[in-house]
């Protein structure tokens, strides 16, 4: 794995008077330390960035092998005299920092430091106290994660590494069609056989359920994000929402895909819904440039479905019924990650060339039993956006 993005967080790094990111991992992989070490398959270890420098890997003796194989310039904790530290320290908070303290000297760091990605706030919290007494400045932002805002567009390996998820995704999504075929012409089946079957194809391809992929129907499918009842029966002529955001094992890139089927005949409400929903979501692809900002494109959809008739969140901030959630969000190593498209002031992202988003309007009526959601993942293009899906987005599977 490759990051081709350091220079912009130079520049964010220069911007905000950072001398150095230091981007701790305790046990659990996450996106900043992925991206920041190419993927090291360590289970512990500090990736250390010093402006205008490429960065370094410290890993434990157990783990050279792995570190070094990253291709990241790698040292051990025992060039760092963890060992004295930690036996003298009188307490772990202290012994970080002093750990830190060294690390940065070091690698000559001269101005701000600051902590990057998903780490253990109660001892990442002493930790900057403990090297601020040691004469640092911890650099406490507005909550931003720098790494996020410098993978945020992504390089075209990287869009590439997307499509091959979304590639498997689809295969798994054509097996789904063909179950529903086989239920459409009596075979029973209950959601949790949809489940069943989707978590092996998964796997079988070479990605993992990040988390329990939605498979509901019915009321549940009013619900955006409920996960369906697996021991419930598949039903005729009510909407199944089937959404998919798998992670490749290897790259750790996410997809995100969901279509909405009916087995049987279509009610007209059903077709009716399912096709403002289609409207929607073709009109949101369709005006989607970069240069602009991502919560135009919420409005856009806001502005449709409100002339339907329909409530959404910015005509009533508290329905459960009609658009009830944002229109999509950026993909990557995370499946959830800038651009966002919320309309509140502080959404200030903008669509830029180079983005992977989605797209995925929807419209909800639990106590109707409807619920409809169409999305596809994206990437932008320098004149417009281009889909990673393939599958037809039709209620007929």
């Amino acid at each position: 794995m490759r990051h081709d993005n350091g220079m912009e967080l130079d520049a964010l790094m220069n911007e905000r008077g950072i001398g150095a990111l230091i981007v701790p991992m305790h046990e659990a992989v996450h996106p900043a330390f992925r991206w920041m070490t190419r993927g090291a398959k360590v289970t512990k270890g500090y990736a250390v960035k010093v402006a205008g420098k490429e960065p370094l890997l410290i890993a434990y003796p157990m783990e050279r092998e792995e570190a070094a194989a990253s291709g990241v310039a790698t040292k051990l904790i025992h060039d760092f005299d963890h060992e004295r530290i930690f036996r003298n320290a009188t307490s772990t908070p202290a012994a970080y920092g002093e750990f830190f303290d060294r690390v940065l000297r070091d690698s000559g760091v001269d101005g701000v430091v600051a902590f990057v990605g998903n780490i253990p706030f109660q001892l990442y919290l002493p930790v900057t106290g403990e090297l601020e007494q040691r004469g640092w400045r911890v650099h406490r932002g507005a909550g931003e994660d720098l790494i996020q805002l410098a993978r945020k567009t992504k390089a075209p390996w990287e869009v590439e590494a997307i499509r091959s998820v979304g590639e498997r995704t689809e295969q798994v999504v054509d097996g789904v069609r063909a179950l529903l075929r086989e239920a459409e012409g009596g075979r029973a089946m209950r959601i949790g056989d949809l489940k069943a079957f989707i978590s092996s194809e998964i796997a079988r391809r070479g990605m993992v359920e990040d988390h329990e992929t939605i498979v509901s129907q019915g009321r549940d499918a009013g619900v955006p994000h409920s996960r369906g009842d697996a021991a419930a029966p598949l039903r005729l002529s009510v909407p199944l929402v089937v959404d998919m955001f798998p992670v490749d094992k290897t790259t750790g890139y996410f997809f995100d895909l969901t279509r909405t089927f009916c087995i049987g005949r279509v009610p007209d409400e059903l077709r009716l819904v399912h096709t403002r929903v289609k409207d929607a979501f073709f009109a949101a692809a369709e005006a989607m440039k970069p240069g602009t900002p991502a919560s135009s494109y919420q409005a856009l959809v806001c502005d449709r479905f409100e002339a339907d008739g329909y409530a959404t969140l910015r005509s009533n901030p508290a329905t459960h019924e009609g658009y009830v959630h944002s229109l999509g969000h950026g993909v990557g190593l995370e499946i959830h990650e800038k651009p966002f498209f919320a309309l509140t002031p502080l959404n200030r992202d903008m669509i830029e060339e180079g983005d992977v988003l989605t797209i995925e309007p929807g419209l909800y009526f639990p106590d109707r039993e409807i619920g409809v959601r169409i999305e596809d993942t994206f990437v932008v293009r320098a004149d417009g956006v281009e889909t990673l899906a393939r599958s037809s987005r039709e209620l007929e599977p």
